[in-house]
Parts: C-alpha cells; structure tokens; sequence
C-alpha cells in the first residue's frame, strides 16, 4: 500500500511540473547567478583579456579616450567603444580586477538570452522561448570558456542580435523609417565596438531579408538614405573627434586587415580546404549538446513547419546567409558566431517542438543522447570529491552533494517528462558548470603558472610606483605585463631606446641589460621577474 501511494506522489509530482514548467524555470533562475557569477575574478588576465584591459587603464590614466593606445603607442585594432564601457565601469565601481573587466560578457550573456526570449517568445512560445534562450549560455565554448572572460565578443553579438531583431519586427509592422534608422543606429555602435564585420552583417542582412519580402526597392528610399545618415553621424562624430590627435592613415587600413579572414597564418590553400569541410563539424561540437538537434532536420514534416513559420524562416536565412563568410574563412574562431547562433537555436527550438507530434527514430535518438549527457553530467561532479586537487578545498563535500541532487534530480526527470527534456538538460549545465566555477577554478589557479605571472607584475608595479616607468629596448613585453604593471605605478609605461632620466625605473631582459649597462655604470635590480610571453625573464632596475 505504502508503494502504491509513494508512486501514486511521484506521478503526481511529474504531473505538477509537466503542466507548470514555471517550476524549472524558477530552478534555473535560481541556478543561473551561481553559475555565472562564482569565481569569476578569480584568475588572471587570459587570452585577448589583457588588450582589453591595458587599452581600458591607459585610457583612465591618460584622460585620452578617443584615440586607443598600448604603451602609448596608437592602438588601431578596434574601435574604442568596448573600452568605454569597461572605463565607465571601472570609474562607477573604483575597481580595476578582473571582476570587472569580466562583468560586460556576463550582463550581456544575460541579456542576450533575454533578447531571444522576447523575440522569439510569440512564436515559440513562452516556455521553447526561455530554452532557446538559454542554450547559448549552456552551449559547451560558452559555458566553460567564454563566460568568464572579458572580451569583446559576447558584448559586440548581443548589439548584432539587437540589430536583426529590430530588422525582423519592423519590417514586420512595415515600418521602414524605424526598421532603417534602429538598424543602422546598432550597425554604427557594433561598429565602434568591433569594425567592419558590421557593415558586412547590416548589408548580407538587409539585402537577403527585403529581397525575400519582395520589397528591394525600399533600398532605394529616403528611409534608406535616413538610416545611412545616422551610420555616418555617429561614426563620423567619432573620427572627427579622432582626427584632433592623430591621422587616419593607419586606422582604416589596419581595420580591413583585422576583418580579412579568408586565410588563416600559414595561408596554404589545403588549410583553407580542409577548413571548409572542418567547419560544420567543428561548431557542432563548439556549440553542443544544443547542435545535436539538428539532426531533427533530416524529418521533411520538420523541415516544413520550420520552413512555413515566417520567424523562423527569418532565422534561417540571416544565420544561412551571414554564416558563409565565416565557413570560407580559414582564420576564424567560435566565438565570432556569438550572434548568428542564437538564431539557429531558436530554429532548433521550433524544430524540437514540431518533432513531439513527430514519430521518428532520430528524434527517440535525440531524447536518449539527451538523457546520457544529463546523467553523465550529475555523475561527473563527484569526481571533485576524489580529484587531489579539489577534494580538500573548503565546502567540497558539502557543495558538491547538493549539486549533484539538484542534477540528478532533474536527469531522472528526463525519463519521466520527455517534453521537458531541454529546460531538465540546461539545469544539470548549470550545475555542472556551478560546480566548475567553485572547484576546477580554484584548482587551475593553483596548478597553472599564471597566477605567478600576476604576482611577479604586481610586485614590480609596486615597487616602480613614484617613479616614471620605461621598457628599455627591445626587451620582450606582453599586455598582461603592461596591464599589472601600469596599474600598480598608476602611469602609463611606455617604451625608451636612450637612458635620459636619471629617476625613472626600467623594466629590461638580460640582453638590453647587457647593451646599456657601461650607460648605466651604476643600477640597482629591484625585482626580478617572469612574464607569460616566451616565460621570458625581466629585470626591474633604477639608475
């Protein structure tokens, strides 16, 4: 009897969440902060992130925010307004870590999915809406890469996906004047951010979507000419102010280069080739388990009710058409698709809730891989309690049995509530990745050489603050270096070939010490030091 009733409660608890999935999303909010938030100042500066910053922090320093510099030489790789935010955060809070400089990818990873939910959510609806939206945060590069980084990226994507938003609705409402202006306005501000990849995203966009609206001709309308006018405007306004301190020769020329990806470094024609049919592969596996949806494709029913909802067929034909150049371009990276995939993950969305009145073997395949991952992950976080590396930080054998409930919790449902599969599987993700942020972090911070790094250029900028500060010579120096350095002296460190100020520090390898030291005669070594690049050692002396 006792059994009876306790499976009599479990169907009716799978009844409750499948009628009201407002619980799971409720699960996921509650999720979502750990899951983005935990650790994410921990480690140092990686990849492009010290650019960003130095670029940032000698803008602060100098007062200069129009025209970008790296140890004060014109910085002409991007347009500033991506710097402008980090500045204004970094003036609002009074912080200069890498909390902060963090802090933009992670708002704009949130309002990204917000983005989607709301666009997408009158077609969808409201639950397959708040999924898709989702499933960038929980793709695979995102979540255990690109979430805690502060890059351009994330930031520079959630403008693009405004922009085809705005071009969707209101063409939609024919509203043209609105439809031209918003999407130029969008179209100026990411090209302030990244450069030109937006004049080619408003153009491919433009262009494919009126031509399938039959309405080209609206190209060759004042409308038009108005939303042009504003392109102009805003970035004219900016060069304008640019060409107060310095030419235009180099910055139109090196912006071409940086949006020219057709060739990767080698630039052998078999790189590029095996690229071509690399590359469908390559993002499916970047953007999983969400990618593995597309296999509900291969159901002509599917492909139909896809085909025959207009939003969707928007989608479609921005991601289909925007994403050629990326395929034929062999010097490119996932996170440069940040904007197109989205779009495809509310496709696979509609594809998802078409397959449930589908019978279809690839779709029984689909729930079964899906269940694999949900309990695959809930398992995968007890290894922290065994990892040498993890099993003695604090709160492990406390933090982890409640992640792995939350997780398994929800996989088991996956058996029970097939319909629900997607929010279960991004709940297990999120915890996965709460349970990264907590222990893999940490872990790596004290297993990796980059914290070292950090705190050798710390050190150095400490004892370096009241006096000037150069690079002397040739002696190697990366922007992580430049980074901690500038911001413990609080100057910019700028480059020197002659030793004319007796005052000042200097940072130097062996080989420049040994080429200026009968200049010198007499120095003091106040620190030594090694910075990330080549694991090079430098000296920090003073005359």
């Amino acid at each position: 009897m006792q059994l009876l009733i306790n499976i009599v409660d479990v169907k009716r608890f799978c009844n409750k969440i499948n009628d009201h999935p407002g619980i799971l999303v409720m699960v996921i909010l509650l999720l979502l902060p750990f899951a983005l938030f935990v650790n994410l100042g921990l480690l140092p500066l990686l990849s492009d992130e010290p650019t960003r910053a130095i670029v940032t922090l000698e803008m602060i320093l100098s007062g200069n925010y129009i025209t970008p510099t790296i140890n004060g030489d014109f910085y002409y790789n991007k347009p500033p307004l991506f710097n402008w935010i980090l500045a204004g955060l970094v003036h609002l809070s009074g912080l200069k870590n890498e909390f902060i400089f963090r802090l933009p990818t992670v708002i704009s990873l949130i309002l990204i999915a917000l983005t989607i939910y709301l666009f997408s959510k009158k077609s969808l609806g409201k639950t397959a809406a708040f999924a898709a939206g989702l499933m960038l945060i929980t793709s695979a590069r995102v979540l255990f890469w690109d979430s805690f980084q502060g890059l351009i990226d994330v930031t520079y994507s959630l403008v693009t996906l405004l922009s085809f938003a705005a071009l969707y609705s209101f063409s939609e409402r024919r509203n043209w004047l609105a439809m031209f202006v918003i999407t130029y306005a969008l179209a100026a501000t990411g090209y302030l951010m990244k450069g030109l990849p937006s004049l080619a995203f408003q153009a491919i966009s433009l262009t494919v979507w009126l031509l399938h609206e039959k309405s080209l001709r609206k190209l060759f309308t004042w409308q038009h000419m108005a939303g042009v006018a504003i392109f102009l405007l805003i970035t004219g306004s900016y060069y304008f102010a640019y060409l107060q301190t310095n030419s235009l020769q180099d910055v139109f020329s090196t912006l071409l280069d940086q949006s020219n990806r057709i060739n990767d470094k080698e630039g052998s024609f078999l790189s590029w080739f095996s690229h071509l049919l690399i590359f469908p592969f390559e993002m499916s596996y970047q953007f999983a388990p969400w990618t593995l949806l597309l296999l509900l494709l291969f159901n002509q029913r599917i492909r139909k009710a896809i085909i025959n909802d207009k939003f969707t067929r928007f989608n479609l034909l921005i991601f289909a058409s925007n994403i050629i150049i990326y395929w034929i371009s062999a010097d490119m990276r996932p996170r440069y698709l940040f904007m197109l995939f989205p779009l495809l993950f509310m496709i696979l969305a509609k594809a998802y809730m078409a397959s449930e009145d589908v019978k279809f073997r690839l779709a029984k395949i689909i729930g079964v891989t899906i269940r694999v991952i949900a309990f695959a992950g809930s398992f995968s976080m007890l290894f922290y309690l065994f990892w040498n590396e993890t099993s003695k930080l604090p709160w492990v054998w406390m933090i982890v049995p409640v992640l792995f409930l939350i997780s398994i919790s929800a996989a088991v449902l996956t058996l029970k509530l097939p319909k629900q599969q997607l929010l279960l599987l991004i709940i297990v993700l999120l915890s996965v990745k709460t349970g990264f942020n907590t222990f893999n972090l940490p872990a790596r911070y004290n297993s990796y050489p980059d914290a070292g790094y950090r705190k050798g250029e710390i050190t150095a900028g400490q004892l370096a603050k009241g006096c000037e500060t150069f690079i002397l010579g040739d002696t190697p120096f990366n922007h992580d270096a430049s980074f901690y350095i500038s911001r413990e002296t609080g100057r910019v460190i700028t480059r020197t070939w002659e030793l004319s100020n007796n005052q000042a520090c200097y940072i130097t390898d062996e080989k420049n010490l040994a080429n200026f030291a009968n200049k010198m005669r007499k120095y003091e070594v106040l620190h030594q030091f090694t910075i990330k690049l080549n694991e090079t050692k430098l000296f920090l002396i003073k005359k």
